[in-house]
C-alpha cells in the first residue's frame, strides 16, 4: 500500500466527491502517484505529489490539478467549500409557545437580598484593603535627596591665601588643600611668578615679602637709564662749550638726578 499524507487525502476527497475511486502508487523518485479513470472510454489521469508537504501552496496546487483533469473529462465539479444552509428561524408562534419560567416574587426578593449582602461584604473588604494600603504609604516617607553644592570656580579660589611668607609650601599638597587641579595650580603659580609675587624652588613655593614703594628707590629700565645718561652727557658737553658757569650747573644737576633713582638692567 502506498504512503498517504495530507496531499493524497486532498486528492482522494476531491475524487470521492465525484464518485471516483483513485489508486495510489509509490514512484521510483520517492513521490506518490494518484491515478484514476472516470469511465472506461476515458484515458487514465495521473497526479504526482510529494511525500512531504512544503507549504500551503502545495495543497492548493494539488486540488487545482485534480479539478483541471476532471474538467478535461467533462465532469461537473462539486465545490467542497459549499457551506451548509442555515436552519430556518423559528416562527413567532413557536417562540410564543415556549414555556417561560417566572420566579415568584418572594423568591426574587430573597435572591436580591442575598446579592445585596454579598455586595456589602465585598465593599467592606475593599475598604479594609484600601485603608491598609493608605496607612502603609503614609508611614513610608522617602528621604529627600541631598542636593550637592555646585563646585567652586577656580577663579574664586585665591592661591595666595594658602601660601605662607615665612615657610616653604610643598606644591604637591596644594591640590588637596585648595581643591584645584594640578594643571590649574601650575598656571596660577606661573602667573604669580611672572608678577614677582612667589618664589618656586625644588617643588616648593613661598610668597615673597610685600614691597614698600616709599622705602625702596624707583627702578628704571636699563635702556631708559642709558638714554638719560646720554642726554646728560650731551647737556654737560653743551655747557662746557658755553662757559664755566653752565658746566658747573650741569655738574650739580647730574648727581642729584641719579641719587633719587636707580637703574636696573634685566638679565
Amino acid at each position: 500500500m502506498a504512503y498517504q499524507n495530507e496531499l493524497t487525502e486532498i486528492a482522494i476527497n476531491e475524487l470521492k466527491a465525484h464518485g471516483i475511486r483513485p489508486q495510489l502508487r509509490d514512484t521510483n523518485g520517492g513521490h506518490i502517484e494518484i491515478a484514476w479513470q472516470v469511465v472506461p472510454e476515458k484515458e487514465v489521469r495521473k497526479v504526482v505529489v510529494a511525500k512531504t508537504t512544503s507549504d500551503w501552496r502545495s495543497r492548493m496546487n494539488t486540488r487545482a490539478d485534480v479539478r483541471r483533469l476532471l474538467r478535461a473529462d467533462n465532469v461537473s465539479l462539486k465545490m467542497s467549500t459549499d457551506r451548509p444552509k442555515k436552519p430556518e428561524k423559528l416562527k413567532v408562534e413557536q417562540a410564543l409557545s415556549l414555556p417561560v419560567e417566572v420566579l415568584p416574587i418572594p423568591d426574587q426578593v430573597a435572591a436580591m437580598r442575598g446579592e445585596m449582602a454579598d455586595l456589602a461584604e465585598l465593599v467592606v473588604r475593599l475598604v479594609k484593603i484600601v485603608t491598609g494600603v493608605r496607612d502603609t504609604i503614609s508611614t513610608y516617607v522617602p528621604k529627600p535627596e541631598e542636593v550637592k553644592p555646585a563646585p567652586a570656580s577656580s577663579r574664586s579660589i585665591k592661591l595666595v591665601e594658602y601660601l605662607a611668607h615665612n615657610r616653604w609650601t610643598n606644591i604637591d599638597t596644594l591640590p588637596r588643600d585648595t581643591g584645584l587641579k594640578p594643571k590649574q595650580i601650575k598656571l596660577k603659580l606661573q602667573y604669580l611668578k611672572n608678577h614677582d609675587e612667589v618664589e618656586i624652588f625644588r617643588g616648593q613655593a613661598k610668597l615673597k615679602p610685600p614691597k614698600h614703594s616709599e622705602a625702596q628707590p624707583k627702578k628704571i629700565h636699563w635702556k631708559t637709564a642709558q638714554k638719560i645718561a646720554r642726554e646728560e652727557a650731551e647737556r654737560v658737553a653743551t655747557a662746557k662749550k658755553k662757559g664755566p658757569k653752565a658746566s658747573g650747573a650741569a655738574h650739580v644737576a647730574g648727581p642729584a638726578f641719579f641719587n633719587g633713582a636707580t637703574a636696573e638692567r634685566a638679565t
